[in-house]
C-alpha cells in the first residue's frame, strides 16, 4: 500500500485505496489488519543475544590467549592455563557488567508512551491507545498531541505541526488538505501529518495511511539497521597483534633451532618453545583495556555523556570529522527575536502591535515563532491590553496571515502577523516607503533570518475571517521582526576548539543555503558561501562528484535523511566520523558513522541508535569526550609500548641465552611471576595516566596510521634489547662468582627492576621522565609501591622457594638494582630528545 503517493491524490481516492470510507474501519476488519500488519510500533533492530554474548571474545587478542591457554594446557603447564582462561572470563564479566550497567540508565531514559487518540471505527467515535492503529483508519488530533502514525490529511483548522525532529527545521509547518502534485520531500508534503511530529496549532481529521516502521520514521529506521563493524582503534590493535603473532612465531622457530643445535633434547625443546611463546603474549592487556575503558566510561557519565560501549571511548579519541546536526546541538531548537525593524520617523510601537498580533493559547503548545515573539514582547516592558482579544483568526494560507481583533478606545483594531511580502502588497505605503522596506526586508533576509511582517487596520465590526475584508482594505505597516533558531553560547567556543584539535567540523541542515551559511558564519565555521554547499544537488552527483564538494564544503544545506546517509558513507571513506543529531532524521547518519553522539532530549530512537548520549545536550561535551577518548587511545599506546617492550625483553634473554650457550636464566614460575604480577600491578595505572598538557593542540590520529608508530616500535625494540643485555649481563657475571641460582635470582631481580624503570619511560612519549614527576598519577604510585612490596616479598619472604630464589648479598641487590634501573631510564631519555628534535 505504501507505493501509493498519498499526497498525490485526494482524500477520498485515498480512502478508496485504502478500503475505508468517512465512518472509519469495522471492528472487525481493523483487528484483520491488526495481524496483517502488526502493532503502531517502531522497532530499531538490533543485535541478537548470541551475539550480544559473544562479542567479548570475538577479536584476536581472544583468539591468541584460547590458543595459549591450549597449549598450556597440552604442555600440562595447568596454572597458566587456568590463569589465562580466569583473564578472558574476567575480560568479559567486565563487558557484560558494563553493558548491563548502561541499558539500565538507557532504561530509566525512555519514557513511557501511553498516548490515546480519538479514532472513528463503525461510525463511533473510541478512544484508543495509538499501538492499536492499523492503516485506513480515521483519526482526530488536536494542538498538543503528537501525530502518532502517518497521515493523509483530510480535515484542517488552522493545523500547525512542528516537524523538527524529522526534518530538522524549527519552524512550525501550516498544513492543508490540497493535493500535491509530482514527487515531493518531506518538508514539501503539506497534506501530510508524519508519525514524531507535534500539533502546535489548529486540529485535524487524518486518514492513516502507514504505522510503525512503515512510515516515514520507519524508512529512516531501516537505514539504520546496518552494523558498525569493528572500531577503528581495535582494528589497529588486531593488525598489531597479527604483527606480533608473527614475531612470536619466528622468535619461537629460532629458540628451536639453537635448543637442537646444542642438543636439547626433542621433547624439552618443545617444551621450552612452547613455554616462550606463551610468556611472549601480554595476557594482561585485555583485562587492563577493560578497565581502564570502563573507568574512562564512568569519567564520562559524571560529565553527562553516557557511553554505550567500551570501544566507543577509544574511537571518539581518533575522531577527525565531527558531522554535526545543526537543530537541537548547535542551537536550542528555539526561535528568539533577533532583529526588528521600523520605517524611520513611525510612531507605531511594534511590541505592542506583536503582542495584540500572536495567539497566546499557541504558545502554551510551544508554536515556535508565537513563543519567540511573546518573550521579546515582554522583554520590552510596555503596557499591554489586559483580557483577550474579541476574536483569534487563525493562519489563512490564501492571505498568509494570522490575527487577533481587539477592542479599544470605542473601535475594533485588527492586529496582524504574516509574510511580509503580503501585508507590504495591502499596506497604505508610499513609493519611497515601499522601497525602503523591500531593502530591510532584503537586508533581514539576507542574514538568514526568518522575517515577520506586522500591520494593524481599523474594522467596522468583528470578523471571522479574513475573507471578510474587502478585496481593497489597506494596513498601517508597522515593521518587521526578524527571527531565528537560538544558537547555544556554548557552541562557537565548543567549534574553535576542535579547530584547534585539527578536527573539521561539518554543519549538516535542513535551512535554507542562506540560512545555513549566515549560521556558520556566526559559528566561525566559514567565512565564504563557497564552503556552503545545497544538498538537493546531490541527486544528479555521482560519489566521486560528489566526494570532490564534500572535501571543500563544510556546510550542506536542505539536507534530508537520505542525504545525512550517504555524505556520512563517502566521509567514511578518509575519515573517523562523529554523528550528532537528535531526531528520527538523523538516526541512518548516526548509525553509519564510526561514533553516532545523540541527545539526551532527542528522539528515543535516536539514543537508540548512538554510541553516546549526551544527558546535558551541551556540545561541549563532545569535546569533553573527544579529550578524553585522546587520553585513552594514548593510555591505550603506553599500556601496548609498556607490556610489549618488557616481554620482548624477558623473550630475548631467553633466546639470547640459546644463542650464547648459557643456561637459562629464569625459571619458568620468575616468567609468570614477572608477566602477572609486575606487569598487572603497573599497566592498569599507565592506562589511567592523566592526558598531556597539548592533547587537544595537536591533530588527531590519521586513519591509515598503526596503533604504534615506527618510532614507538624502534622504543620497543630497544628497550627490550637493553633489558636483554642487562638480564644476560648480570646472569654471566654473578653465575661465574656464585653460581647459577645467584645469577638467576640476579637476573630475576634486575628485569623487575627494569620493568619499573619502564613504566616511568612509558608514562610519555617524547615528555621527559624527570618532567612527567610534575603531573601527579596516584594509581601509578600505588601500583608501583605494590609492585615493588610484592617483589621484596618474592626476594625475602615465603615466596621464595616457590620462585627458586637464592639468598644474595644486599650491596649486589642494590647495585644492579640501581645500574638495571639508571641505565633503561637514560636510553629512553636520549631515544626521546631524538623525538622530540625530530617530530615536535
Amino acid at each position: 500500500m505504501k507505493l501509493m503517493l498519498y499526497y498525490n491524490v485526494t482524500a477520498e481516492e485515498a480512502l478508496d485505496h485504502l478500503k475505508s470510507s468517512p465512518g472509519g474501519l469495522s471492528h472487525a476488519e481493523a483487528a484483520r489488519r491488526q495481524m496483517r500488519y502488526g502493532k503502531n510500533e517502531l522497532v530499531l533492530k538490533g543485535e541478537p543475544l548470541w551475539r550480544k554474548l559473544l562479542t567479548p571474545f570475538l577479536d584476536v587478542f581472544m583468539a591468541v590467549l584460547f590458543i595459549a591457554a591450549i597449549i598450556s594446557v597440552v604442555h600440562h603447564a595447568v596454572m597458566d592455563a587456568a590463569i589465562i582462561i580466569a583473564i578472558i572470563v574476567v575480560s568479559a564479566i567486565i563487558y557484560y557488567v558494563q553493558q548491563f550497567s548502561t541499558e539500565r540508565i538507557l532504561r530509566s531514559l525512555r519514557k513511557k508512551n501511553n498516548q490515546k487518540v480519538s479514532v472513528m471505527r463503525s461510525d463511533s467515535i473510541i478512544m484508543l491507545d495509538v499501538s492499536e492503529l492499523v492503516p485506513g483508519d480515521i483519526i482526530f488530533c488536536h494542538e498538543g498531541d503528537k501525530v502518532p502514525a502517518d497521515l493523509r490529511l483530510i480535515e484542517v483548522n488552522g493545523l500547525k505541526i512542528d516537524e523538527s525532529v524529522l526534518t530538522g527545521e524549527s519552524v512550525a509547518v501550516d498544513k492543508t488538505t490540497r493535493t500535491i502534485k509530482g514527487v515531493k520531500e518531506v518538508y514539501e508534503r503539506t497534506n501530510t501529518a508524519f508519525q514524531g511530529s507535534f500539533i502546535i496549532g489548529g486540529s485535524a481529521k487524518g486518514l492513516v495511511t502507514g504505522t510503525g516502521n512503515d512510515t516515514e520514521f520507519g524508512h529512516i529506521a531501516a537505514l539504520a539497521e546496518q552494523s558498525r563493524g569493528q572500531s577503528p582503534v581495535q582494528a589497529k590493535i588486531d593488525k598489531l597483534l597479527r604483527f606480533i603473532i608473527a614475531g612470536v612465531s619466528v622468535l619461537a622457530i629460532v629458540a628451536f633451532i639453537l635448543s637442537m643445535i646444542r642438543g636439547t633434547e626433542l621433547t624439552e625443546a618443545l617444551r621450552f618453545v612452547i613455554a616462550l611463546s606463551v610468556s611472549a603474549v601480554p595476557e594482561s592487556l585485555p583485562v587492563a583495556i577493560s578497565v581502564v575503558l570502563v573507568l574512562g566510561m564512568r569519567r564520562m557519565a559524571i560529565k553527562k555523556a553516557l557511553v554505550r560501549t567500551m570501544h566507543t571511548i577509544e574511537t571518539i579519541g581518533i575522531v577527525t570529522t565531527i558531522a554535526t546536526d545543526k537543530t537541537g546541538t548547535l542551537t536550542k531548537n528555539q526561535l528568539s527575536v533577533q532583529e526588528v525593524w521600523q520605517l524611520p520617523g513611525s510612531h507605531a510601537h511594534l511590541a505592542s502591535t506583536a503582542h495584540r498580533s500572536i495567539n497566546h493559547h499557541e504558545t502554551k503548545h510551544h508554536d515556535p515563532l508565537d513563543v519567540a515573539m511573546s518573550e521579546y514582547t515582554s522583554s520590552e516592558k510596555v503596557e499591554f491590553l489586559k483580557g483577550e482579544p474579541l476574536s483569534k483568526l487563525p493562519f489563512d494560507q490564501g492571505h498568509a496571515m494570522s490575527g487577533n481583533i481587539w477592542h479599544h478606545d470605542n473601535a475594533y483594531y485588527l492586529n496582524v502577523k504574516g509574510a511580509p511580502e503580503g501585508i507590504l502588497d495591502r499596506s497604505d505605503l508610499t513609493e519611497g516607503e515601499r522601497a525602503q522596506a523591500d531593502h530591510a526586508l532584503h537586508s533581514l533576509t539576507s542574514m538568514g533570518y526568518r522575517v515577520v511582517a506586522l500591520a494593524t487596520t481599523k474594522v467596522s465590526t468583528p470578523i471571522a475571517s479574513f475573507d471578510h475584508l474587502q478585496r481593497r482594505h489597506t494596513f498601517n505597516f508597522v515593521g518587521f521582526v526578524a527571527v531565528a533558531d537560538t544558537l547555544r553560547p556554548e557552541a562557537k567556543r565548543a567549534i574553535a576548539s576542535a579547530i584547534r584539535a585539527g578536527i573539521t567540523v561539518r554543519m549538516i541542515t535542513g535551512d535554507h543555503f542562506e540560512t545555513a551559511y549566515q549560521i556558520g558564519r556566526t559559528l566561525g565555521l566559514v567565512s565564504t558561501r563557497d564552503q556552503v554547499f545545497d544538498s538537493r544537488l546531490m541527486n544528479h552527483m555521482s560519489d566521486s562528484e560528489l566526494k570532490k564538494a564534500i572535501e571543500r564544503s563544510l556546510i550542506f544545506s536542505r539536507v534530508i535523511p537520505e542525504n545525512k546517509f550517504r555524505l556520512l558513507s563517502i566521509l567514511k571513506e578518509t575519515n573517523i566520523t562523529a554523528m550528532t543529531g537528535d531526531g528520527v532524521n538523523d538516526v541512518p547518519a548516526l548509525t553509519k558513522a564510526h561514533v553516532g553522539i545523540s541527545m539526551g532530549s532527542g528522539s528515543q530512537i535516536a539514543k537508540d541508535a548512538s554510541d553516546i548520549i549526551l544527558l546535558d545536550d551541551n556540545f561541549r561535551s563532545i569535546i569533553a569526550a573527544i579529550k578524553e577518548g585522546r587520553t585513552m587511545f594514548s593510555n591505550i599506546r603506553r599500556m601496548l609500548f609498556y607490556l610489549l617492550s618488557t616481554n620482548t625483553g624477558e623473550a630475548l634473554t631467553m633466546v639470547g641465552a640459546l644463542a650464547l650457550g648459557m643456561p637459562v636464566p629464569l625459571a619458568p614460575v620468575q616468567i609468570l611471576w614477572i608477566n602477572l604480577v609486575t606487569d598487572t600491578a603497573m599497566v592498569i595505572p599507565l592506562g589511567l595516566e592523566p592526558g598531556e598538557k597539548d592533547v587537544m593542540n595537536r591533530g588527531p590520529v590519521r586513519p591509515s596510521s598503526p596503533i604504534l608508530s615506527w618510532y614507538m616500535i624502534g622504543r620497543i625494540v630497544l628497550v627490550a634489547v637493553t633489558m636483554a643485555i642487562v638480564a644476560l649481563f648480570f646472569y654471566a657475571h654473578f653465575a661465574a662468582l656464585y653460581g647459577h641460582a645467584y645469577g638467576q635470582t640476579i637476573a630475576f631481580s634486575a628485569l623487575a627492576v627494569m620493568q619499573w624503570a619502564n613504566a616511568f619511560n612509558a608514562r610519555s612519549t617524547y615528555e621527559s621522565v624527570f618532567s612527567r614527576l610534575k603531573t601527579w598519577n596516584g594509581p601509578f604510585y600505588a601500583g608501583l609501591a605494590a609492585a615493588v612490596l610484592l617483589q621484596l616479598l618474592a626476594l625475602f619472604g615465603p615466596l621464595s622457594g616457590v620462585l627458586h630464589i637464592s639468598p644474595v648479598s644486599a650491596s649486589d641487590l642494590l647495585v644492579t638494582t640501581a645500574g638495571s634501573f639508571a641505565l633503561l631510564i637514560l636510553i629512553v631519555e636520549v631515544h626521546k630528545s631524538i623525538g622530540r628534535r625530530l617530530f615536535k
